[in-house]
């Protein structure tokens, strides 16, 4: 978009791997456990990282070892690589290393996975000497045919003059978060004639709506960074605008959108001054609009290599017409437009349905998954936040995963952002079962206009979202496969709980898949309102818990086993818990919450 109940069913995955039991590792693992204090507290591997943001199956996957001997000595010991799908161990390697007081070295390793598609893995690297585990770095693999049922969008907005390796440099650092498409967030010379130049001699350069410098160039190197990384590159544009002197290029009057039924007043929507126009609102289910934009996009597709198109749209207009003075419902016209252009352009389709404004038209259509850019006078609370991903998954009947974007720290600027507000609604909206547009070139969006950097990505925030998009990968097949939402009755000792997110408490939901129950527990006992987008960057410090016991009451079923796994703690690794059932009760004994804390529990009847 320009400037400007408890019970609800939820992905059906056939594809999920729990038939995967859980239980034995294999005998030559290192073993750890989540209250393993390390003595190199992060002083030797210093990163790892995968050379793609996904694989196709078959497909080798390349790591990269960074280490940097910060321990005060000599190292001499072993990296052990553990490969785990949930809490299985798929399989191990070993590397011996020796690295001197003060050296960096890299080490590069392989590993070919199994041939299941849609599939997301763990990956802990531990280094080791003797029989002391000393350092700890996870990174985790998506293996997947295609992008659409675990999306991880991110976005690029500057064009200017940039070398190939700058273009590279910034595709790599986001591939390190597996984000596996770039929305190409005003590339285009303008909305109704999105190539510069022409298709038999495109433009070098051209200004954007914001009159900033674009370069064919440029634009080029970052599709084939995306590529090379085994990203989706897409086309971003709105749906139905054209700039101010559209008749000249031979769009017609007959195809606007009106506020009134004698089309004397078309819709307009209003940009700075010094920008190159104000935006004139087309009706999306006029065909000659169709024919004529998507003829446009389909040169655009012709010059540059893009993959998907991304339909921008502005919500609800309120009471609209076309030129002939019919009333017009807006999100009605989005299905067609939306199926002629993946008929027309033959790529991709995404669609942001602004506040859910047209979701189920975009529901119908023959889109990727569904995008929804949220605001807080539909949106505004952590519960609200975690309904915009259970809508979209109602409105498609489970078959369509969900990308909510969400602009932290809306009202502040000139500081870093608050990484309390940050990591609690990532973790809202990947326990939702959805993931967050927010990490791109500017470093993480504040504002629905993506050039508007006026918020700072601290490196500290960096290192701590690389476990968070790490948990989201590696932990996609339970993520993103909830059958059903539970209705639990939780319980923990001297701490308030809630089922709806209410500020003060510990917020405890679940869904059941099929032998499994997924239980989330988010910290929200330091928060003073429910609102997550945090307007003033002032979002409190959680208050830690340390260990305790969660009890669940009308717990049905004969329970084999629990596990917890949390992006905060040693960097997303599964671990078995010690439980007790008594009358129908599980009580889980957990060693600490900080963000968020979910739990796996496996049943049998």
């Amino acid at each position: 978009m320009k400037k400007s109940s408890r019970m609800i069913w939820i992905l059906l995955s056939g594809f999920l791997l729990f038939t995967l039991v859980f239980g034995c590792s294999q005998s030559n693992q290192v073993k750890i456990q989540p209250t393993d204090s390390y003595a190199a507290q992060s002083k030797l591997i210093h990163d790892v990282f995968t050379d793609k943001s996904a694989y196709r199956p078959k497909e080798t996957v390349h790591f990269t070892l960074s280490l940097n001997n910060q321990t005060g000595s000599d190292f001499e010991g072993t990296l052990h690589l553990n490969f785990k799908h949930l809490d299985q161990t798929v399989k191990t390697q070993e590397i011996k290393v020796g690295l001197k007081k003060g050296e960096e070295k890299s080490v590069s390793a392989a590993w070919l996975p199994p041939s299941e598609d849609y599939t997301g893995y763990l990956v802990e690297v531990l280094a080791v000497s003797g029989n002391q585990i000393e350092d700890q770095k996870n990174t985790a693999v998506d293996v997947s045919s295609t992008w659409e049922k675990f999306p991880r969008y991110g976005y690029l907005c500057n064009y200017g003059e940039m070398t190939k390796e700058q273009t590279q440099d910034t595709v790599d650092w986001l591939c390190k978060y597996h984000i596996n498409g770039l929305q190409f967030y005003d590339w285009q010379n303008s909305h109704d004639q999105p190539l510069a130049g022409t298709l038999q001699n495109p433009a070098e350069e051209w200004k954007d709506i914001a009159n900033r410098d674009t370069f064919a160039s440029t634009v080029k190197n970052y599709i084939q960074a995306c590529h090379s990384r085994n990203m989706m590159a897409c086309n971003y544009n709105l749906m139905f605008a054209a700039y101010n002197d559209y008749e000249k290029r031979g769009i017609q009057k007959e195809w606007g959108l009106y506020k009134d039924p004698e089309h004397d007043l078309q819709d307009t929507h209003e940009l700075p001054a010094s920008w190159a126009s104000n935006l004139n609102l087309m009706n999306p289910g006029s065909p000659g609009w169709q024919n004529d934009l998507l003829s446009r996009e389909k040169d655009a597709f012709e010059v540059y290599n893009f993959d998907v198109f991304h339909v921008d749209t502005l919500g609800n207009r309120g009471i609209r017409y076309d030129y002939d003075g019919n009333r017009i419902s807006l999100d009605e016209q989005y299905t067609g437009f939306l199926n002629q252009a993946k008929k027309a352009l033959k790529k991709r389709i995404v669609m942001n349905a602004v506040n859910g404004y047209g979701a189920g038209e975009a529901a119908k259509a023959d889109t990727d998954f569904l995008y929804t850019e949220v605001w807080p006078d539909t949106y505004p609370t952590y519960s609200r936040l975690k309904d915009a991903v259970d809508d979209n998954t109602r409105l498609s009947g489970g078959k369509k995963s969900s990308v909510i974007a969400a602009y932290m720290n809306y009202k502040a600027s000139g500081r870093e952002f608050n990484e309390n507000a940050v990591k609690l609604t990532d973790a809202v909206i990947f326990a939702a079962g959805g993931s967050h547009l927010e990490l791109g070139d500017t470093g993480m969006l504040s504002s629905e206009y993506f050039p508007n950097q006026k918020m700072i990505l601290s490196d500290h925030l960096k290192n701590d979202l690389r476990s968070y998009y790490d948990f989201l990968t590696a932990y996609e097949n339970i993520l993103h496969g909830q059958k059903s939402w539970s209705d639990l009755t939780a319980e923990i000792d001297g701490y308030p709980v809630s089922d709806s997110a209410d500020t003060g408490s510990v917020w405890v939901f679940g869904s059941k898949n099929g032998a499994c129950e997924t239980i989330h527990l988010i910290n929200l006992l330091s928060r003073s309102d429910e609102q997550w987008r945090d307007d003033t960057a002032s979002c409190e410090n959680p208050k830690a818990l340390g260990a305790f016991t969660l009890k669940l009451d009308d717990f049905s079923g004969k329970v084999k086993s629990v596990f917890l796994a949390s992006p905060d703690i040693k960097g997303g690794s599964m671990f078995p818990l010690d439980f007790s059932v008594k009358n129908g009760k599980l009580s889980v004994n957990i060693p600490s919450l900080q963000y968020w804390d979910m739990l796996v529990v496996q049943t049998q009847a």
